[in-house]
């Protein structure tokens, strides 16, 4: 009966009215307009109060969102009046959202009490859904009942909105896993590095005590670092596919029971080839342990059975809601034609505040709109972001400059740690600050942590969130419908529009599309209207199913593929060197992967047999093709025959233990003759090029610190009057003599940057690890030597440092307390044992040092 009302309630004309009014009061006070609509009389609002009571009750996600958004339409006008206070604290126990509740107490501390029969139903809720091992978190009817449903299988798929706490889930699950007996590792699977430092970091603060009870040990890397009791500790992995597949090619590496992929629609990402990448990481995680609990983490997607089917699992075992603990307000506003539209499920109140009229530029929408909250301005790209960012700042040029002793540090450690000439040290000061994926991760870390702490207003992003960055804030300005060249595909948006809405802080996020001129938001109506669900496909099996003739040409050595950008050529060409390898597979171990599988189930075993006879003999094994699966497998086995005949003098081919600028001109040479750089690296146009990279490589693996590389090429850049790539001019690449100005050096800085993260990090890290595991192969993991990427990884050699950054330190913070607290560390030959922790903080409190990241993760 209880349904039944509330759908009567979602199409009575009268509810629709005074819903739709509150929405019109609600806009009119958040863009200061002179208001159209008279408030609510009396019985108005006991009445909507009343209807959202009703909606409150049902199971239908629908119904309950709408419960919860009349609760935070009225709260900014009505939050003092004795009646919403007794039905907003009625409807938010029904929903069994303890958040809403709790800022309710904290904004008003006189929160009316409830009905009887109501106060024993949120007792019961509060004590049956509080979260195991912590004093005062208590789940939300949602998060609870996908914690169960969890709790009680072996494999699962969940999705939700951004704002559900998807992470939170997977760490509450984490709390009862650790308690198992026998103790099992866990590996937490996450798309990129900025996400691995979030978690781990997140993972030591707030399961801290259990961990270390059931001694836990959080580790990043690959390489697992050594413990003196070792036989009984065990592990949580915060890898990226990259890091899993390495991991899993090291042989005597722990085994693990627990596999969770977060963000798993980057699975389904088609023009992204760390989508084939995950897969490949996910697919071999299954073929070491049959046995394996895997889980799949996903917003908004209405199909998250569809990565259970990818890996032959059980599609009944999923979980999807459509609510929401944060409700969210959707604008689009047209700086070109002055208008705006507030989208309010499938109505549109179309107005024109005078904000907007008045406004000459964004940023006095974003100044207007933004001030005394927290604000993420969403840019398609890089160099947008520090553009708008730059511009954020003259605009508050005027104002007085921060006075926050915090916020005064961290311009203080940027300069030290980057360049006194950095933007962003000076962005800070007006409380503005940019964000994207190749920010220095400890730079990334300081900037988010103002920006939650609301020590700084405007945080101009990139696609980093997208990726699954938690960073929340009031209010969300998207300026594009891009994602770098590419339109946004719905589920990127609705995932960054997710960040509107702070759980605990506030009831309700806003959502500010803001067209600035005719270049963009081009057809918004394509986003914003289409409330259709997110179905998503996997993007191997897409391209399997819909591009195989294609594949089956790259496999037939025919590389001139028509009509495809370089984006697709490359996951084609990827794809076609996996069948290569899982092909291989099939007749070394019997073992038939995911694509095989698929292949075999669509009748296309002319495909196998393709591959079969194209590979010929090959000779490199398996332990090597599974450190990486992107570089050509022919290639590959070019590679390990030819170091195969010099096996007799190992010297010859082992990389050298000693790192100096000459030494790596002659190796990246030789790497680029030996994987055929000139055909298969784009990045790579010519051994000469490769001459910068070998300084970058030299400075980088013999710990120079970043702000000295910079420095370093400053002086380089102004001495031989090189010249630096400064935008564009009539759509052409403009190159000025560098000058030393501060645009100039901020533009190398951000090459800089660029150039340690992807190329010496991702890229050169991808083919000496390749290159380490042949020569494990053929010389033994004894006389191997060293391995160069790890070098590229840590950025040094020296193994205390490294063993300092598998705790969850920066490579700055990691070097800072070798250099200057060794006393603290105890050190047996090249092995960091222990860390004095007592010690190190009274030396650290003694001395009056800054020490933010060391304090958070250390102590």
């Amino acid at each position: 009966m209880i349904e039944r009302l509330a759908a009567d309630v979602l199409q009575d004309t009268y509810f629709t009215a005074l819903y739709t009014k509150a929405a019109k009061l609600f806009v009119n006070n958040f863009f200061s307009a002179a208001e159209s609509e008279q408030d609510f009389n009396e019985k108005e609002l006991n009445d909507l109060l009343r209807f959202a009571d009703i909606l409150s009750n049902s199971k239908n996600p629908t119904s309950r969102n709408k419960a919860y958004q009349i609760i935070t339409l009225l709260n900014q006008k009505h939050k003092t009046n004795p009646y919403y206070k007794t039905f907003s604290h009625s409807v938010l126990a029904k929903l069994g959202n303890f958040p809403a509740i709790e800022y309710l107490k904290n904004e008003d501390e006189n929160i009316s009490e409830l009905p009887f029969e109501r106060d024993i139903e949120k007792k019961v809720k509060e004590f049956i859904q509080a979260v195991p091992d912590t004093e005062d978190l208590i789940f939300t009817d949602s998060q609870f009942e996908l914690y169960t449903k969890i709790s009680n299988s072996k494999h699962f798929s969940f999705s939700g909105p951004t704002s559900m706490g998807k992470s939170f889930i997977i760490k509450s699950f984490i709390r009862k896993v650790v308690g198992n007996k026998p103790p099992e590792n866990i590996v937490i699977m996450v798309p990129t590095r900025a996400l691995i430092n979030q978690f781990s970091i997140d993972l030591n603060k707030e399961l801290k005590v259990i961990l270390e009870h059931y001694n836990y040990k959080v580790v990043t890397n690959s390489n697992v670092p050594e413990s003196p009791s070792e036989s009984q500790q065990r592990y949580i992995f915060v890898l990226t596919p990259e890091r899993l597949l390495s991991y899993l090619s090291q042989k005597n590496n722990p085994s693990f029971a627990y596999l969770f992929v977060d963000e798993a629609h980057k699975l389904a990402a088609d023009k992204d080839t760390r989508a084939v990448t995950a897969y490949s990481a996910i697919s071999k995680s299954l073929k070491q342990n049959k046995n394996l609990n895997l889980y799949f983490a996903s917003p908004n997607v209405s199909n998250p059975e569809v990565f259970l089917k990818l890996f032959k699992k059980d599609e009944t075992l999923n979980y999807k809601t459509k609510e929401t603990p944060v409700s969210q307000n959707l604008f689009f506003v047209d700086m070109t034609r002055k208008k705006a539209i507030h989208y309010l499920d499938t109505e549109q109140y179309h107005f024109e505040p005078d904000i907007v009229k008045k406004s000459e530029s964004i940023f006095d929408i974003l100044s207007s709109l933004g001030s005394n909250t927290n604000n993420i301005v969403y840019c398609s790209s890089r160099f947008e972001a520090v553009d708008k960012a730059e511009k954020m700042f003259d605009y508050f040029n005027q104002q007085e400059a921060t006075k926050s002793s915090n916020v005064k540090k961290v311009i203080r450690q940027i300069k030290g740690y980057i360049h006194k000439d950095y933007y962003l040290a000076d962005f800070l000061n007006k409380g503005v600050a940019y964000h994207f994926g190749n920010l220095p991760q400890i730079i990334r870390n300081k900037v988010e942590a103002l920006f939650k702490e609301r020590e700084i207003g405007y945080v101009f992003c990139t696609s980093t969130l997208l990726e699954g960055v938690n960073m929340p804030a009031k209010n969300v300005f998207i300026l594009n419908n891009k994602n770098g060249s590419n339109p946004f595909q719905p589920i990127d948006f609705w995932n960054l529009a997710g960040r509107a809405g702070r759980l605990r802080y506030e009831l309700s996020g806003n959502i500010i599309c803001l067209k600035e001129n005719d270049k963009v938001w081009k057809t918004p109506e394509n986003l914003l209207e289409n409330k259709t669900d997110i179905s998503l496909n996997p993007s191997v099996e897409n391209y399997i199913d819909k591009k195989l003739k294609k594949i089956e040409q790259l496999l037939n050595d025919n590389p001139d593929i028509k009509g495809e950008t370089e984006t697709i050529k490359e996951i084609l060409r990827y794809i076609a060197n996996i069948i290569s390898i899982d092909t291989l597979e099939i007749e070394r171990s019997n073992y038939k992967s995911e694509i095989i599988n698929k292949l075999i189930q669509d009748n296309k075993q002319e495909i196998i047999d393709l591959a079969k006879k194209k590979n010929g003999k090959i000779e490199v094994p398996s332990s090597v093709l599974s450190t990486n699966n992107s570089i050509k497998l022919k290639i590959q086995n070019e590679v390990f025959i030819a170091l195969q005949k010099q096996k007799g003098n190992p010297a010859t081919i082992k990389l050298p233990a000693k790192v100096d600028y000459e030494v790596c001109k002659e190796w990246l040479h030789r790497l680029y003759d030996l994987f055929k750089w000139h055909t298969e690296e784009k990045k790579f146009k010519s051994k000469a090029q490769l001459d910068y990279y070998a300084m970058l490589m030299n400075q980088w693996m013999n710990g120079v610190s970043l702000n000295q590389i910079i420095s370093q090429s400053v002086s380089y850049y102004s001495e031989h009057k090189r010249t630096i790539q400064i935008g564009y001019v009539n759509g052409k690449p403009y190159y000025p003599t560098f000058n030393g100005s501060k645009q100039h050096i901020n533009v190398l800085i951000g090459n800089i940057i660029d150039d340690i993260e992807y190329v010496l990090r991702f890229l050169l890290e991808k083919y000496f690890n390749n290159y380490y595991a042949m020569l494990v192969a053929i010389l033994g993991e004894e006389n191997a030597g060293v391995n160069w990427a790890t070098f590229l990884e840590y950025g040094t050699q020296n193994s205390i440092v490294i063993a300092l950054q598998n705790y969850g330190l920066s490579r700055h913070s990691a070097d800072y307390l070798f250099k200057n607290f060794k006393d603290c560390l105890k050190i047996e030959g090249d092995k960091l044992i222990d860390i004095n922790i007592l010690k190190l903080k009274q030396r650290l409190d003694k001395e009056a040092i800054e020490y933010d990241e060391i304090n958070s993760i250390l102590f």
